[in-house]
């Protein structure tokens, strides 16, 4: 087995672990699909052989959900890792009003490898969104949601991958 195909691998049955009993924002679907969504979008870019970017879509939340501490995925995966899935998360000690507009301010800065997967992120949850409005969401909070992926991907995401933004200006364009 190459050191790619190991990474990857290792990446998804350590989040299969983490996120066993999450689910989406739907309350239903396992939230082990949104990860495997993001990886399989970044397998379908231009960065589909950076394994290490693959092996973060599946890692991308699980210390921004609690399951795991950076220094645990320095110790599994290495720094190089760490430091790109640290690199997307948010403080979740800060107020969500807070978190979603340093989405916004911060996004421009991240590496192009962190703007990329964000990317991948937002075509996701855009997707899922369209697909189950979440319980207690209204038609406007679906819209809101819409509107602030945009301004995250205007922010700093535009010009990584043409698939990527045409499929996440489609979705913006059905939520708005």
């Amino acid at each position: 087995m190459s050191d790619a195909v190991r990474l990857i691998s290792s990446a998804a049955a350590f989040a299969a672990r983490r996120h066993a009993a999450q689910t989406w924002k739907d309350g239903r679907s396992p939230y082990l699909v949104h990860l495997a969504d993001v990886a399989d979008l970044l397998s379908q870019t231009s960065a589909a052989d950076d394994a290490a970017l693959i092996a973060a879509a599946w890692l991308h939340d699980v210390v921004e959900d609690g399951h795991a501490t950076p220094e645990q995925l320095e110790t599994e995966f290495g720094p190089d890792l760490r430091s790109l899935v640290c690199e997307l998360t948010d403080g979740m000690s800060l107020p969500a009003q807070v978190r979603k507009q340093r989405q916004v301010d911060e996004i421009a800065g991240k590496s192009r490898r962190a703007r990329l997967l964000k990317l991948a992120d937002k075509v996701s949850n855009l997707g899922e969104v369209a697909r189950a409005l979440p319980p207690g969401w209204s038609a406007n909070d679906r819209r809101a949601y819409a509107e602030w992926g945009r301004k995250v991907v205007d922010a700093g995401c535009r010009g990584l991958d043409a698939e990527l933004e045409r499929r996440f200006d489609q979705l913006a364009s059905t939520l708005l």
